[in-house]
């Protein structure tokens, strides 16, 4: 599937990134470049390749990306006896996808970066990539990627407005500080469509809760993500998207409501749920 057509919605911050093998911020930063989009369940991109990561590790990488930018797959460590899968979420920048793999706790374990050329041949071309482990700036090279079909299970297991309700929690490396910087956050159905939040990510030293007189509305039909405006004074705002045992949250581009106290104050990234509430 083509997705070229999206290049036009997206914006992006001041920075650029060349595609060097490793850059220490890879990983923080996957989620700082999302732009809001009402939610839909269309697959814009669907893709399944096969190689090596250096010369040795044999690899499965497939994902899809939704109509919100979310990329959702896995990849598959496939020289073992019984291969290895994890969970990898990210997102496409106009040029490039980001992608963060986590084991079952929401631990970070490795930052891929792909280039996918899918216009220019019959079917789709990893033209570079590159796997790096976040805690020690590791990196392998992709190669040898066989483009082997569209993925071949679906990965949008989105929850239930009836199973919002929980904990989750969030966990990142910060190779800065040489130390783990963790995230929590809370959901409350607040009853016709609404939910209540509080959210707390040390990584970006941010901290919002939902107005005691506005909850978050959650949008329709599928009632499994929500837009949030004005989080705070200086106009930040961001959006939560809901799957089965994780949610993405996503801030609005807008650069100016993200520094203007003076800290990065986003909630960016995936927090794996960890409590179900009774």
């Amino acid at each position: 599937m083509k997705i070229t057509t999206m290049k036009k919605h997206l914006s992006f911050h001041s920075f650029s990134l060349p595609f060097t093998p490793f850059h220490s911020f890879l990983c923080a930063s996957i989620f700082f470049i999302f732009q809001f989009s009402i939610c839909k369940a269309d697959v814009l991109g669907d893709f399944h390749f096969e190689g090596t990561l250096g010369d040795k590790i044999g690899v499965s990488i497939e994902f899809a990306v939704n109509a919100d930018y979310v990329a959702v797959g896995e990849i598959v460590y496939t020289n073992h006896k019984k291969p290895i899968r994890l969970l990898i979420v990210g997102t496409w920048t106009g040029d490039e996808y980001l992608l963060n793999e986590y084991k079952a706790d929401g631990t970070v374990t490795g930052c891929l970066r792909m280039r996918i050329d899918d216009t220019t041949y019959n079917e789709p071309i990893l033209t570079e990539g590159s796997w790096s482990n976040p805690k020690n700036g590791q990196v392998f090279e992709m190669k040898n990627m066989e483009y082997i079909g569209t993925s071949s299970n679906s990965f949008w297991d989105y929850a239930k407005e009836d199973a919002l309700d929980g904990e989750y929690v969030y966990r990142h490396w910060d190779l800065a500080s040489n130390s783990w910087k963790n995230g929590r956050a809370t959901f409350r159905l607040a009853g016709d469509h609404k939910v209540r939040f509080e959210v707390i990510n040390d990584l970006h030293e941010s901290y919002y809760k939902s107005l005691p007189d506005r909850p978050a509305d959650l949008i329709a039909t599928t009632y499994n993500s929500f837009y949030y405006k004005e989080a705070n004074d200086c106009g930040y705002s961001f959006s939560a998207h809901f799957f089965k045992n994780f949610v993405v949250l996503i801030s609005e581009e807008n650069p100016e409501a993200a520094v203007c106290s003076g800290k990065r104050n986003k909630v960016d990234g995936v927090y794996f749920k960890v409590k179900n509430e009774e």
